[in-house]
């Protein structure tokens, strides 16, 4: 019974290689820059942000966690990144594997001037993440008037 365990197991291991694609080295070239990328937007480099657009990385990638670099340099209050990338087109609607959008991270972190910015464009700030809950149920959670109250203006008509 054991000799039969091994052999399926060993037979399920060599099925598993033979079906998964091997990876290319442009691949794994390709996810060495954008992880580059994404430490550009961490780290509030937004020169470096400027170079892989303009040489061609899609703006709105996402890493391996589900963000983009919007949503991370919105995570990590960096401003100055989060405007060059709104300005080089980067979607602020999307979404991380939660449902969360760049609007909730920056409610979450509690920084006001990015939400401001967040708030003021295209987005459906009535989206609710897989949680169920809506920007305004993000601020109310976190404690974070100022933004309740920019909500509260954005939604009167």
């Amino acid at each position: 019974m054991r000799k039969l365990f091994i052999i399926l197991v060993t037979v399920l291991s060599f099925n598993s290689v033979a079906v998964e694609p091997a990876r290319t080295d442009s691949q794994s070239q390709y996810e060495n820059l954008l992880a580059y990328y994404f430490a550009a937007a961490r780290t509030d480099d937004k020169e470096v942000i400027e170079q892989f657009v303009s040489a061609g990385i899609p703006i709105d990638s996402y890493n391996n966690k589900g963000y983009t670099a919007l949503m991370i340099a919105t995570y990590h209050g960096n401003t100055k990144t989060v405007n060059s990338l709104l300005n080089l087109g980067a979607n602020a609607c999307l979404e991380d594997n939660r449902g969360n959008t760049a609007l909730m991270a920056a409610i979450f972190r509690g920084e006001f001037s990015i939400a401001k910015t967040l708030v003021s464009l295209d987005c459906d700030n009535e989206h609710t993440n897989k949680a169920g809950q809506t920007a305004e149920q993000f601020a109310q959670t976190f404690g974070q008037q100022k933004v309740l109250d920019l909500l509260a203006q954005v939604k009167q008509p």
